[in-house]
């Protein structure tokens, strides 16, 4: 195409075409000390939060109080925090809480009802028992020795009647006279008679 048919071409193009209306733009301002520099136009695009709505439950009658509630949740973290030490795959706030309420017959631990807590607190329980039973807690589970020695001692006590239960049978099996001198092995041993021992 020679340059004269070109031209027209342009000149027939720029007659027809109009220019696009360019879009309002909001007023901004931006306070601060001055330092800002840009080349163009500066865009402030600004987002609402998303605000979820709070959802309050509200039992009825008949429920555990909210100091149970608390003491039910601490002991879920302490649950929590010995299954994070001592299986690979971490035990979360919702698995937890399913298991605790399934245990106690609710659907949340809002609706536990009041009947139901100590059977929510034994399950509890139970869980950590059987984790500190694992042949690795002694050396994954800090507490492991001081649990060991409080449950001899909370048996012993309460459903035996006999706080020296346990005397007889470390003096005669390993020499002992008390349950901070026994090795590891033999704590363990201690306290599987003692938990079995009617």
């Amino acid at each position: 195409m020679d340059e004269d048919k070109k031209s027209k071409v342009i000149a027939l193009f720029k007659q027809n075409s109009k220019p696009r209306p360019q879009p309002a733009k909001p007023a901004q301002s931006i306070v601060g000390n001055g330092n800002i520099q840009a080349g163009g136009d500066i865009h402030i695009i600004t987002e609402r939060a998303i605000t979820r709505p709070r959802i309050v439950v509200t039992p009825g009658d008949g429920v555990i109080s909210d100091e149970q509630k608390v003491a039910l949740a601490g002991l879920r973290d302490e649950w929590m925090t010995l299954h994070a030490s001592l299986k690979k795959k971490p035990l979360s706030h919702a698995n937890a809480w399913s298991r605790i309420n399934r245990a106690a017959g609710a659907t949340s631990y809002h609706c536990i009802k009041i009947e139901m807590f100590d059977a929510a607190v034994a399950y509890v329980r139970k869980q950590m028992a059987i984790l500190r039973g694992m042949a690795s807690a002694p050396a994954k589970d800090k507490a492991w020795r001081s649990s060991r020695i409080g449950a001899i001692k909370a048996r012993c006590t309460r459903q035996l009647g006999d706080p020296d239960a346990y005397k007889a049978y470390i003096k005669k099996n390993f020499d002992a006279v008390s349950l901070s001198e026994l090795a590891t092995d033999e704590l363990q041993r201690t306290y599987a008679y003692v938990m079995g021992k009617k």
